[in-house]
């Protein structure tokens, strides 16, 4: 099976706190003996390291504090880089399809390889380290000119442009580049796999990962897919 492949800039909101009874934003470095013990037990246990006026509020004992659960119950180490901004389905959707037609790659493919990659959290982190729609590894990002991984808009040029260079190389076989995209053009080419025949017959030599996903792709692509 062979196929052909406006950013917004995120804008990052650095949240006041609010402590009960004052109407001022304390320093949070100020040396307060409290918040350096609640800091270094933070690190101790391998938490992630909380926002200062996270700290503040707890010592305040402020009931109202409202922590920030726009990422979930495990947000992205790099935080301060996550698209703040809400982005519903329905527009990654659309932003697939404008970076398909940019790069000249089929949108069912697009969409398909980041349901696989992310199911369309632009906030997603892989224990490898991938992060956001197409799970874009940092050297990957950097070769494709992505400063933050996590904004849709980048992440998606990023990735579409990755996989157009994968197609190329494979002059168009699908199922090459998308073992490719997921175990790295190096295993595939020490393989020597260039068509989509020799990787079918070469299958068992690939990771079971890459099988399963090779094969998932491919079944919602022959099916049709589902938005």
């Amino acid at each position: 099976m062979k196929m052909s492949v406006s950013f917004q800039p995120y804008l990052h909101i650095t949240p006041q706190p609010r402590i009960n009874g004052t109407g001022t934003s304390p320093d949070p470095l100020g040396g307060d003996a409290q918040f350096a013990d609640l800091l270094q037990a933070e690190l101790a246990s391998g938490q992630r390291v909380i926002a200062a006026e996270e700290i503040l509020a707890e010592l305040d004992g402020s009931p109202d504090w409202e922590f920030d659960r726009a990422f979930g119950d495990e947000p992205p180490r790099d935080a301060e880089k996550t698209a703040h901004t809400p982005v519903s389905r329905q527009s990654i959707l659309k932003k697939i399809s404008d970076v398909a037609r940019t790069f000249g790659v089929d949108e069912d493919l697009v969409r398909e390889v980041v349901r696989a990659e992310s199911n369309f959290n632009p906030n997603a982190v892989s224990r490898a380290g991938a992060k956001g729609l197409m799970q874009l590894m940092d050297s990957t990002a950097r070769a494709m000119h992505v400063r933050n991984a996590y904004n849709p808009d980048e992440n998606l040029a990023g990735g579409t442009r990755y996989l157009r260079s994968l197609l190329d190389r494979y002059d168009g076989n699908v199922k090459v580049a998308l073992a490719a995209y997921n175990a790295g053009p190096g295993r595939i080419d020490r393989l020597g796999i260039d068509t989509d025949e020799e990787l079918e017959a070469r299958y068992d030599q690939l990771p079971r990962e890459t099988q399963r996903y090779v094969a998932k792709i491919m079944q919602r692509l022959d099916g049709g897919g589902t938005s």
